[in-house]
């Protein structure tokens, strides 16, 4: 059964695949280890989407500690923001395309120290991967 985005039945759901998912666990061991590995996903305002909303995802080695949708599109609790138009994030959701991609391409955008990220590319390919797991059913504005 699919999952409305933005809802707090879909965090919830990430928060469980994270968790569940052994490539995360062994691809992200040691991030958040002496930094703040929370991550806030920035979800902006586009023609598709006319309200910005975050996602504020907070991990530590390996585990995720929770899952919650804000408005705007910045959180005190974040040491690491991905920011990107509404549009990219589904197309990455959808798998239709990477994130990386999104960044090499300037479709999106980072906060926090990118060397860090970079270390733990596969940490954050595995994150991306939980959340296009979730079968979603995306809201139309």
């Amino acid at each position: 059964m699919a999952l409305t985005f933005g809802t707090d039945a879909w965090a919830k759901a990430l928060h469980t695949e994270i968790n569940a998912s052994s490539e995360y666990r062994n691809a992200a061991a040691k991030w958040g280890d002496g930094f703040n590995g929370n991550v806030l996903l920035v979800f902006e305002a586009d023609p598709k989407f006319s309200t910005t909303q975050s996602l504020l995802v907070e991990l530590a080695k390996g585990e995720c500690r929770g899952v919650a949708f804000l408005p705007g599109s910045s959180s005190e609790k974040a040491g690491f923001a991905l920011k990107a138009p509404f549009s990219t994030w589904k197309e990455i959701l959808e798998r239709k395309t990477m994130a990386a991609t999104a960044i090499l391409t300037g479709k999106m955008k980072i906060e926090g120290d990118k060397m860090t990220l970079l270390k733990h590319t596969a940490a954050h390919r595995a994150l991306v991967a939980c959340a296009a797991a979730i079968d979603t059913e995306f809201p139309a504005e």
